[in-house]
């Protein structure tokens, strides 16, 4: 793990939906927290109604359009967003690659859903890396998720079986979270983790070359496994600390 910097400003590119309303510059955004406000994008802060886990501050104006991003995985555009949360220590940390810290395959997967047992709820737009067994290499998108299943972006291009292990890469914003043995990287479990983090960018590193994952480009990648080397990782926010916790 280490700290990472986004600049004096703190600002960063997110992904936002608005829903076909135009958005000004300097309107408050949040995490979308319902079915229709999907998971994984920022959402306009407004009325009088109680509105969570405020991310940041719109830095661009944004006229109606069909170009937010959305849940299926086929439109990704990220805006300038100021952030404001209070505990603004960002750290990059990867997702660990051990057998303990990857996820087995329950049943065989050769359709668009993937049945885990024990699977958490509410992670759409999460990634999927399988690590080894059957179908190593490839990347895929969570479209939907209920507990216990997921609805893939598309089918695997080579079917898994109970041999195959994956990572499971929190969606944007999710808020909990799950430490290795070690303390070094996050553990990939099937149940949600309990650790209190927020997810706020999530990276794919192929050869040293590390880019933030976009559902458009690679939600359907293969062969990474033979790359010289491949890792997933994510800036997060630890929300429970000794100087503020929230328990």
């Amino acid at each position: 793990m280490r700290v990472v910097n986004y600049g004096p400003d703190n600002v960063t590119h997110l992904p936002v939906s608005s829903a076909g309303t135009a958005l000004v510059a300097g309107a408050l955004m949040g995490r979308s927290l319902t079915g229709t406000q999907p998971r994984g994008h920022l959402r306009l802060v407004s009325g009088t109604t109680a509105f969570p886990d405020t991310v940041g501050i719109l830095r661009q104006s944004l006229v109606a359009t069909t170009l937010d991003t959305d849940a299926a995985g086929t439109i990704f555009t990220l805006r300038p967003i100021q952030l404001v949360l209070p505990q603004s220590t960002i750290i990059r940390v990867y997702y660990g690659v051990a057998a303990a810290d990857l996820i087995t395959c329950t049943q065989a997967v050769s359709t668009t859903t993937i049945t885990v047992t024990s699977l958490e709820d509410d992670i759409d737009t999460a990634f999927l890396y399988v690590q080894t067994g059957t179908g190593a290499g490839q990347t895929n998108y969570l479209t939907a998720a209920a507990a216990g299943s997921a609805t893939l972006k598309a089918a695997f291009g080579t079917s898994l079986d109970t041999t195959s292990k994956f990572i499971k890469i929190l969606p944007l914003f999710h808020q909990l979270g799950a430490i290795n043995t070690d303390g070094t990287a996050l553990t990939s479990q099937a149940a949600a983790g309990a650790i209190a983090i927020t997810v706020v960018r999530n990276w794919m590193e192929r050869n040293g070359d590390e880019v933030q994952l976009d559902p458009t480009k690679h939600s359907a990648l293969n062969g990474l496994n033979s790359l010289r080397s491949i890792r997933f990782g994510a800036d997060i926010i630890v929300r429970d600390t000794l100087g503020a916790t929230i328990d």
